[in-house]
């Protein structure tokens, strides 16, 4: 009496069946053993194909373990960079960016700085609802590095609600072409968020931030 072999070419799934991507350490077992069950006693695996699919078991162990390790390192190390984050709190930073809070009627201290020569420019504050609130004629002004002059009113003269705020600066060189304007940003950490999966830092209540805009820590 012939008995038939397990087929070498696996089983196929059949389409939209739901199931596991990928095996894990019991499925491979269950696999090589119901293959040892099933093989043909008239042809019987040998002892080199065991040992090498032992070794492809054992392989596939250690890469499995190394990279559950991996996963627990960046996890603790994660956890370490949060905890040195914290030391920011308190502290005056600088980020880059165009954004701005007021507190109490008083703006975040903020720079820009112009790549060339610009001969018009005009500087537009907006609040939280992208409404224009407060603007300046600057006229001419020489590359360099400037400092927002805002003393928190709006167009009309009255002091704006505290919360978040952002402006532009509006610059034009002699062809009339746009010139490029870098911003910056200088205000005190006064909080830390983790729920996103990224270090974010609030700057003066209103300011949210990444980490990775940090410019520079004032103690």
């Amino acid at each position: 009496m012939t008995i038939a072999g397990v087929s070498s070419t696996g089983l196929i799934q059949p389409e939209g069946a739901v199931g596991q991507q990928e095996l894990g350490r019991s499925d491979f077992m269950t696999l090589f053993i119901t293959q040892l069950q099933y093989q043909d006693p008239m042809k019987p695996m040998d002892s080199y194909e065991m040992a090498s699919q032992l070794a492809q078991f054992s392989n596939m162990e250690a890469t499995m373990q190394m990279s559950d390790n991996m996963e627990k390192l960046l996890d603790y190390q994660t956890s370490q960079n949060n905890l040195q984050l914290l030391t920011l709190l308190g502290n005056e930073v600088q980020i880059s960016g165009n954004q701005m809070g007021v507190v109490e009627g008083t703006a975040t201290s903020t720079e820009f700085i112009l790549l060339e020569t610009a001969e018009s420019s005009v500087i537009e504050i907006y609040n939280d609802a992208d409404h224009l609130v407060w603007q300046q004629d600057r006229g001419s002004m020489a590359n360099g590095t400037y400092e927002l002059d805002w003393d928190g009113k709006d167009l009309l003269g009255e002091v704006v609600p505290d919360g978040a705020y952002s402006y532009v600066v509006r610059a034009v060189n002699m062809v009339g072409g746009n010139v490029d304007v870098d911003y910056r940003s200088t205000g005190r950490v006064t909080g830390l968020n983790f729920d996103s999966g990224s270090a974010l830092l609030t700057m003066d209540e209103y300011v949210t931030t990444s980490v990775g805009e940090v410019l520079k820590v004032n103690k």
